[in-house]
């Protein structure tokens, strides 16, 4: 398939056709990573999916749970007694 890159203001833009929209489930918002081999002369668009998505804030989302648990743990091992 061959696609023109168009340029908008001061950016080229390369369209993506329906059909390749569609098979990686692509819509207006979605999030892809772009990557270049500049030896190959290749442009790789890989859909950012959930799971690499979240990757991104693990970390960080597990470090804030942890200082709760251990700033709150009295209150929370005196909640999960009144559960009992």
């Amino acid at each position: 398939m061959i696609q023109k890159i168009i340029k908008v203001g001061n950016e080229l833009y390369l369209p993506l056709p329906d059909e390749i929209t569609q098979a990686l489930q692509l819509k207006e918002g979605s999030e892809v990573t772009v990557s270049v081999d500049p030896d190959k002369k290749q442009i790789l668009i890989q859909p950012l999916g959930q799971s690499q998505a979240l990757k991104e804030i693990n970390l960080e989302f597990a470090e804030q749970v942890t200082a709760f648990i251990r700033n709150y743990k009295p209150a929370l091992d005196e909640l999960a007694r009144l559960e009992e």
